[in-house]
């Protein structure tokens, strides 16, 4: 496959190809044409702080609140505790994972003494001796 785009074919634009021919910075797509007709003719200048916008601001943050509040205690719950329990079964993982290999260091260094012991105490019984103290 060639890095080299054939200008002939037409079928993957790339970042450097105009999309609407002409000025692209005049381009006027079906999308734009949309957002122009539903957007307002003129916005109208706050007579106060305390006027329209003040109080529309005032609802907006009341109704975002309301919905981040219903969320939370809804569907968003379950978001939270779904990866809350992801978090908690990698770290458990985790957890088990270290303290076995810490638990198998021990174990090992300790197996070698109760091994030189038990051989110790087999040996003294086969021989009639009394085994050496110390060991393990």
């Amino acid at each position: 496959m060639s890095d080299v785009h054939d200008i002939n074919d037409a079928s993957i634009p790339l970042l450097t190809d105009t999309l609407v021919p002409g000025n692209p910075l005049r381009a006027v797509t079906p999308l734009a044409q949309t957002f122009a007709a539903e957007a307002p003719a003129a916005v109208p200048a706050p007579a106060a702080e305390d006027g329209l916008f003040a109080h529309d601001a005032d609802a907006l943050v009341e109704r975002l609140r309301g919905r981040c509040l219903t969320w939370l205690t809804g569907e968003g719950r379950n978001v939270i505790e779904a990866r809350c329990n992801a978090a908690l079964q990698e770290h458990t993982h985790w957890l088990v994972g270290h303290v076995s290999r810490e638990i198998g260091l021990a174990l090992e260094t300790e197996l070698k003494g109760w091994v030189r012991a038990a051989v110790r105490e087999e040996l003294a019984a086969r021989s009639g001796v009394p085994p050496e103290s110390g060991g393990g």
